[in-house]
């Protein structure tokens, strides 16, 4: 036996009478508690122009005909004051289910966990739309823009967009170049410098000279100076590579950062040293231009 049946699908005009009404039925034994971050979200889609075709979905069983998908969206578009929308649309479809497990079974059927688009997959989608960008490998460019945000965000005190619209940060063209070398560095099998801040410490020293930094960032990648046993370099990819295995307790996302760039410094100052200095807990270091 069918665990569902599909009656009818329809389109239908988004009316504040529909939206009410569908607002006010019958919830699901099924459906999850309203939360206050979705229907924001779901606000400023509508609010700001980017709604979409909502899909509205009921279920009857026996006498009662439930409400199975559409709680958040109904309930946004029906509490809108003065601002409805006059040109969405609403795909309507209607069920009945022979018994609960048949409900419970229909449910499952949206919003399913595994068709959940992942940051990964929003970050490939507006990389994606600059043809510019797509010889350089998606899980490094994602890598890079986050990298370019956690520095924006924490050392510069820039706001940037929030969530996944942060990798909207790709249409940027002046951060093209550093995302290519970025691409260029990782070729080579680099597992300890893969990380939010140290790629954040590479934006900051690729802006302050990009030259000096494509020789520093490739001698770290290589393991440092071969000949140089106290070259910054040398000392900042064993100190990486140290971190990577074992990390030591309470040691911070920005002391990475902090050592990243001790080490940069250093070398632009044709320094040697025997150690990373990170504590970040006064402030970051100033990138030696």
């Amino acid at each position: 036996m069918q665990s569902f049946q599909l009656d009818n699908l329809e389109t239908r005009p988004l009316t504040k009478q529909l939206a009410d009404q569908f607002r006010d039925m019958d919830p699901a034994p099924t459906e999850r508690q309203v939360n206050p971050a979705r229907l924001k979200y779901l606000h400023e889609k509508v609010t700001h122009g980017l709604g979409i075709p909502f899909l509205w979905v009921t279920a009857k069983l026996g006498d009662k005909v439930y409400r199975i998908n559409g709680q958040h969206s109904s309930k946004v578009l029906a509490d809108l004051d003065g601002s409805f929308p006059d040109d969405l649309k609403v795909l309507l479809a209607r069920y009945t289910v022979p018994d609960m497990e048949g409900l419970i079974t229909l449910y499952r059927q949206f919003d399913d966990r595994k068709s959940g688009r992942s940051a990964a997959d929003i970050a490939c989608a507006y990389q994606g739309g600059w043809p510019e960008l797509k010889d350089i490998p998606h899980p490094i460019a994602k890598m890079g823009i986050e990298g370019v945000s956690w520095h924006r965000r924490l050392v510069e005190g820039v706001p940037v967009p929030p969530g996944d619209e942060v990798y909207s940060l790709f249409q940027e063209q002046g951060l093209w170049p550093f995302l290519h070398w970025l691409g260029e560095v990782f070729t080579i099998k680099t597992p300890e410098m893969k990380r939010v801040q140290v790629v954040s410490a590479m934006h900051a020293t690729f802006n302050a000279s990009e030259t000096e930094s494509r020789t520093f960032w490739a001698a770290v990648a290589r393991g440092g100076n071969e000949f140089e046993e106290n070259a910054p370099a040398t000392i900042l990819d064993s100190w990486l590579k140290t971190l990577k295995e074992n990390p030591p307790d309470n040691f911070k996302p920005g002391n990475l950062y902090q050592g990243c760039i001790y080490a940069w410094n250093a070398f632009r100052d044709g320094k040697a040293i025997t150690t990373i200095k990170f504590d970040a807990r006064k402030g970051f270091y100033r990138v030696s231009e």
